[in-house]
Parts: structure tokens; sequence; C-alpha cells
């Protein structure tokens, strides 16, 4: 509670679970009193982990039931494809079908490999430098960030020091995290990547200058399927790409949290710890 507060003076963490030992999970919530202090509020929400952990567990099983049949139907429509010719509205109709089955699929296997992670499916562990992962991350968004133009700034502590991690994760992670910043922000909008030290642990900061998110929402934002209300129409998403990116930081003992104010942008800051020297 007292390293809580200490982090409330800074603004720089809103929402906190709080885990003990008799398996009882508490949410913890701060708020800034002018000229008196901080307040703390806590909830006790383990009736609803439990219950997100059986949601869990259903959507597993569905999902894996589910992959079968979609590559079958996948496989079926390539060969309409090639076994005869198609008028144009044939291929059209095919061509719509195929992309509606793949957008299925890739849903199916996002919530195959979240579930994967929740499990605790991920032993790999080995020292990543962060700074070198990020380079791969930008360099599959590069021809986005061109196409709309946005402004990409990124500020890397020398002597970064690195992280016991598993390095396909923390890749998945940064590309959910920047593909978002990308996906939000507007053509000719700015996106800044920060990576620092923070003590013994590593910070990253990844800013965006989209529609943010409201207030009541920032507790939602990483539960599977929740997407803000404010988002623009256009922009497509599963609404699984921050709840794998929980997952990820979780199974490494790190945090991760987002600062945000609706109109303003959005920062999704993450903690993870480094290795000793």
């Amino acid at each position: 509670m007292h390293a809580l507060l200490n982090r409330s003076k800074d603004g720089a963490l809103k929402y906190h679970e709080i885990h003990f030992d008799d398996g009882r999970v508490f949410n913890a919530q701060y708020g800034a009193i002018p000229r008196i202090g901080n307040a703390v509020t806590m909830q006790d929400i383990s009736y609803l982990k439990e219950l997100d952990r059986l949601k869990s567990d259903f959507i597993h099983t569905v999902s894996h039931d589910l992959r079968s049949p979609l590559t079958a139907i996948l496989g079926y429509m390539e060969l309409i494809e090639r076994t005869g010719p198609l008028n144009e509205n044939q291929l059209d109709f095919l061509q719509r079908l195929q992309g509606s089955v793949q957008h299925i699929t890739n849903l199916v296997n996002e919530l195959l490999d979240l579930g994967r992670l929740e499990a605790g499916f991920d032993a790999r562990r080995e020292a990543v430098q962060l700074e070198n992962v990020l380079k791969f991350s930008l360099d599959v968004f590069d021809g986005q960030i061109k196409k709309k133009k946005i402004k990409l700034e990124k500020k890397i502590e020398e002597n970064l020091k690195s992280i016991r991690a598993n390095p396909i994760r923390i890749r998945q992670m940064l590309d959910n995290l920047i593909g978002n910043a990308i996906k939000y922000t507007p053509a000719e909008g700015q996106v800044q990547v920060i990576m620092a030290m923070q003590e013994n642990q590593v910070i990253m900061r990844v800013e965006d200058s989209g529609p943010g998110i409201p207030p009541e929402e920032q507790t939602r934002i990483f539960e599977k399927f929740y997407r803000a209300t404010n988002r623009p129409e256009s922009v497509e998403g599963s609404g699984l790409g921050l709840a794998i990116v929980k997952s990820i930081v979780d199974s490494h003992q790190g945090r991760v949290w987002v600062e945000s104010k609706a109109g303003e942008g959005s920062a999704f800051v993450v903690l993870l710890p480094s290795l000793e020297d």
C-alpha cells in the first residue's frame, strides 16, 4: 500500500491489482485530494477474476473446436478457385468469402494464443535487448507510417539493460502496441516510442496522437474483446491485442497501464525487470 501511495504522487499509475496469498484479488484505485493528499479505494474482484477464468476456458475450448473446420473451409475455397473458370461475380463472391473466413481464422488463432499465454505455456527465457526488437517491429510498420505520413520519434536511453524474456513474445507485445498507435493516430499525426531505465527496471512508453480513451473506460481497456467507445468506426480490430499485451507483460513479472485523456491521445506504459549486471 505504501508503494502504491508513493507512485500516486506523480500520477504515474491510476489502477493496480493487489494479489493476496489466500487467492483474493483487489482492484486498488487512487485519486489526488487537493491540499490533503491521496485517497486509495479498494474493491474485492476475486469473484470477477474467477468468472474471467471460466470465460477464458470456454473461449479456448470453442476456439480450438473451430480451428479445424475453418481450415477445411479455406482449403475447399482455394480448390473451387483452381478447378474451373469463374465469372466475375463468382470470383468476387469467393474473394469476399475468403476474406471473411480468414478474419475469423485470425481471431481464433489470437484466442488460442491468448489461451496459451494465460495457461503459462511460455517458458522460454533469454537475454533480450528491447531496442533491437523494436527495430524489427518498426520495419514491419514502415509502409503504414509512410502512407499516413506519421511523424515517428524514438527516444532510447544509452546503455539500456537487457531483460530476461521470450523474444518472440516481446516482439508480439511491441507489434501490438506500435500497431495500435499507428492505427489510431490520424494522418500526419505523431507516434513516440520511449525506452529508459527506472532503477532496476526498463520502462517503455508508446504514445500516440489519437482520440484517447475516456477515463471511465481505462480500467477495462485490457479486457478481452473490449474496445473504447470513442474509437473511429473505420478502425477495425478484434479487441484482443491489448489483452495479449497484458498477458505477455504479466508472464514476465512486469506491469502495463495506460495514461490517456479523451481527445489528447494515449500512452501505453510497460515496466519490465532488467537483468542484473
